[in-house]
């Protein structure tokens, strides 16, 4: 994230436009003021609601450092001020009191519009009416779009049939939920569309400058990806984007250098220096009478906030334009000036405006990434300095500053980056080849073509061609990496808020003894703080091998099907990998996988495959190449598809072991531990089927906990059946997700389960789980919990107890 910094370096300070020696690097981490403890108490509250325990702790932490006669009373209030606040603000309170889920003519007014890799769009719209009946949605609506046949802007009114369903996301323990996101910026409903649709508009002259710019632009650009990224630089207009080349640059580590961030911004208000450079040789002595860092600063402001509008004020802009703003105030009233009070300045203006900012992960990234530069670039480049003296060795020195700043701004956003996006790229050399190029070439050949556009427009084609000419460099580069297997990412421990907090304690006060020689008992004490937050996690792991139980988990994969099994020991297994058919969604990356290595190592002891039907097989693609695999159990029969190519040349390369099996078999995972194989039969070939699905029965001490049969409908039923095998279990997974196919009375009797789980996703055009085969399950006694519902479903049990049940809803 080094964009962040390069912002904090170029405009803090210094006689010209890049100073040889910017506040950063001679300042370092300051104490706070009284008004920004009182600040991280308010945001401590803020966080309440949604992450409960690592906000008191946080708060807590706050206290123990800073708490020193009335200072802990106003933590207290401000802490007590932002829980009111964020309660007030909740979700659950500002919940819409029904829910459309109705196929309709609508018109609405559009608020917002971002753009994809892969030309998708996501619009969000407001005041939206049913034409039918002149009902108005509650809430917002949120409208997907692939491959739209019309070009929307903010402001348009539109008129269109959607089929409008309510918002639900997959919910899962561990993971954030899109439900929850859209939820917080008051997001209820949503819509999906793909190609041709009739959309009558209604145009906004007023909203439709920025719009007619980027067409503008969009008409000299070269038509290749170099192009795509200079409009995605200029505008945050990702539409033409490959998904592949994002991909790729995501594993590359520089995605960071495509989002509109405060490095783009700062070149931007670099051309106010420039051109005060140009007025001082035309007529110096104009800075008799205003310095030239004050002129500077003041032609680079309108230059600044102009980039926040044509970027659509991404929140990263936000933060580093309000920064150059309170810098730039600081410069004028001469008062104390360094970038962590720009920084707390920033933050506190758009939080207070809008206290749901706290949760916008872009500007997370964007503030985390500031704060570890502020925290170790100053001490880490004094030991630089010696080759900046030198003229030869400045491009050494300037290298080597970059690979510190990414360095530090990574450092901090480390358990960050494996939390929510659960991979970790090591990759980080290669933005010290790219940012320069980004730096020194693109972007500003970019923003000149841009300039030049209005008059000389043939001039800024040549130019957006010649800044495209390096991103096409890159992506051949990149290209030819990823087929050499040289943009590996691999999967990380997901820490919880506990252990991130205790990480942060640690480094910062790393950073502050470096730079302010706290005394070696503080030090010690607040170290040792923060590396128990860090390993109290792991020390309650350590605790529960005293204490016997098991733990089975339904995954929320959507429309298929992933099972997790784990014991208090830590044996990991899984059943299936889900699966969906849009290829650009995987959710053994984006679910199962996070899930697995939630505050647990990436591995997993036993994967089965029931068969090979994508919504079970194609999720294990991911989790067979990504984790720690011990061994890969399955039927051994395959079909025709894609999947089934895949997990045979996976099985083929020898990667683990891989066992065979068919009913009858036994598979011990450890004392008083194992899995029963009930199918298909012994002498079962052909391809791979719903009817010979594995079915595999958990048992625990003797008691059966679980039924998992697969997607076995009523030929596969009968030969279980008639196996004469013991199928009592605690929890029956219901087959084929529910569907009326797979509906046995007899089945059901046999089981004689307390619990019957569909593994289904919401609204599904199956109707999954049937109602005739909830009314039989409840005729047999069964209570019927659905993914679709609930969420992720977890049952846990104690020796000689009944389970306890949670949904991810928390809901049962």
């Amino acid at each position: 994230m080094t964009t962040q910094v390069s912002f904090a370096i170029r405009v803090s300070g210094g006689k010209d436009i890049q100073p040889s020696r910017s506040s950063l690097e001679t300042s370092g981490p300051k104490p706070l003021l009284s008004w920004q403890k009182a600040f991280v108490g308010y945001v401590c509250g803020l966080f309440v609601p949604i992450y409960f325990w690592t906000a008191i702790v946080a708060f807590g932490v706050a206290i123990l450092v800073w708490a020193r006669g009335r200072v802990a009373l106003i933590l207290f209030l401000c802490f007590s001020l932002g829980v009111g606040v964020s309660f007030a603000l909740s979700p659950s309170r500002l919940a819409p009191p029904e829910e459309w889920n109705t196929e309709t003519l609508v018109w609405g007014v559009i608020d917002e519009v971002r753009s994809y890799p892969g030309q998708r769009v996501g619009i969000l719209a407001s005041q939206v009416m049913d034409l039918r009946t002149n009902a108005t949605m509650p809430g917002r609506l949120y409208w997907s779009w692939d491959h739209p046949s019309e070009l929307l802007q903010v402001g348009q009114e539109f008129t269109t049939r959607l089929k409008i369903r309510p918002v639900r996301g997959r919910t899962n323990f561990g993971l954030s939920s899109s439900e929850e996101h859209w939820h917080q910026r008051d997001v209820w409903h949503r819509a999906y569309t793909q190609g041709v649709l009739k959309v009558d508009l209604v145009q906004n002259q007023a909203a439709g400058i920025r719009f007619r710019l980027m067409q503008r632009v969009a008409d000299l650009m070269p038509q290749n990806q170099g192009g795509a990224v200079l409009r995605a630089l200029l505008f945050g207009d990702r539409f033409f984007l490959d998904p592949i080349f994002m991909e790729r640059i995501r594993r590359s580590s520089l995605a960071h250098s495509l989002a509109l961030s405060g490095l783009h911004l700062a070149l931007v208000a670099g051309f106010g220096y420039v051109l005060t450079w140009g007025l001082g040789l035309i007529r110096p002595q104009m800075f008799l009478s205003l310095p030239r860092q004050k002129l500077g600063t003041l032609l680079a402001l309108p230059l600044g906030f102009g980039y926040l509008w044509l970027g659509g004020f991404a929140p990263s802009l936000q933060r580093a334009a309000l920064m150059l703003a309170t810098m730039a105030v600081h410069q004028f009233l001469g008062t104390r000036r360094f970038v962590q009070d720009s920084l707390f300045l920033a933050m506190a203006v758009l939080v207070i405006l809008d206290p749901r900012a706290v949760h916008d992960l872009s500007l997370q990234l964007s503030v985390l990434a500031v704060v570890g530069i502020i925290l170790f670039v100053p001490y880490l480049s004094q030991f630089l300095m010696p080759l900046a003296r030198a003229w030869v060795l400045r491009p050494l020195y300037h290298a080597l500053m970059l690979a510190v700043v990414s360095f530090s701004a990574n450092a901090f956003l480390l358990p960050i980056l494996a939390l929510y996006f659960g991979e970790i790229s090591p990759h980080l050399w290669l933005n010290i080849l790219w940012l320069p190029v980004l730096g020194l070439v693109v972007l500003p050949v970019t923003f000149l073509g841009f300039v030049c556009m209005g008059i000389f427009p043939g001039l800024a084609q040549h130019l957006f061609g010649i800044a495209a000419y390096p991103v096409l460099l890159l992506e051949r580069g990149l290209s030819f990496l990823d087929q050499v297997g040289w943009l590996q990412v691999f999967v990380p421990l997901r820490p919880g808020g506990i252990e991130i907090l205790g990480y942060w304690l640690t480094l910062g006060v790393l950073a502050v003894t470096l730079s302010q020689g706290w005394s070696r008992r503080r030090t010690m004490a607040y170290f040792g703080l923060g590396l128990g937050l860090m390993m109290a996690p792991a020390l309650k792991q350590m605790m529960d091998l005293t204490q016997e139980r098991m733990e089975l988990t339904v995954l929320d994969t959507g429309m298929s099907q992933a099972v997790m099994v784990r014991s208090h020991t830590g044996k990991t297994l899984l059943i299936d990998g889900g699966g969906v058919w849009n290829t650009a969604y995987d959710p053994g990356r984006f679910v199962v996988a996070p899930a697995l290595a939630w505050q647990y190592p990436p591995q997993v002891d036993y994967v089965f495959l029931s068969h090979m039907d994508l919504d079970h097989a194609r999720g294990l693609g991911y989790i067979l190449q990504s984790l720690n695999i011990g061994s890969f159990i399955w039927t051994g029969l395959e079909d025709d598809s894609q999947d089934s190519e895949l997990i045979g040349t996976l099985v083929a390369q020898r990667l683990w072991p891989n066992l065979r099996v068919r009913a009858g078999d036994r598979l011990p995972i450890e004392p008083g531990l194992w899995l029963e194989v009930l199918h298909p039969p012994l002498g079962q070939v052909g391809k791979s089927s719903n009817n010979n699905s594995l079915v595999l029965r958990l048992v625990w001490k003797d008691r059966g906990l679980a039924l998992i049969p697969g997607d076995i409908e009523r030929q596969g039923i009968a030969l279980l059946l008639a196996s004469n095998a013991t199928l009592d279990a605690d929890v029956l997974i219901l087959p084929h997700h529910g569907s009326r196919s797979s509906l046995s009375p007899r089945l059901y009797a046999a089981v004689s389960a307390q619990w019957a789980v569909a593994a289904c996703g919401p609204f599904n055009r199956f109707s999954f789980p049937h109602t005739e085969v909830v009314g039989a399950c409840q005729k047999a006694s069964m209570d019927v919990l659905s993914t679709a519902e609930h969420g992720a479903v977890r049952f846990t049990w104690l020796p000689g107890q009944e389970p306890l049940v949670q949904g991810a809803r928390n809901k049962k």
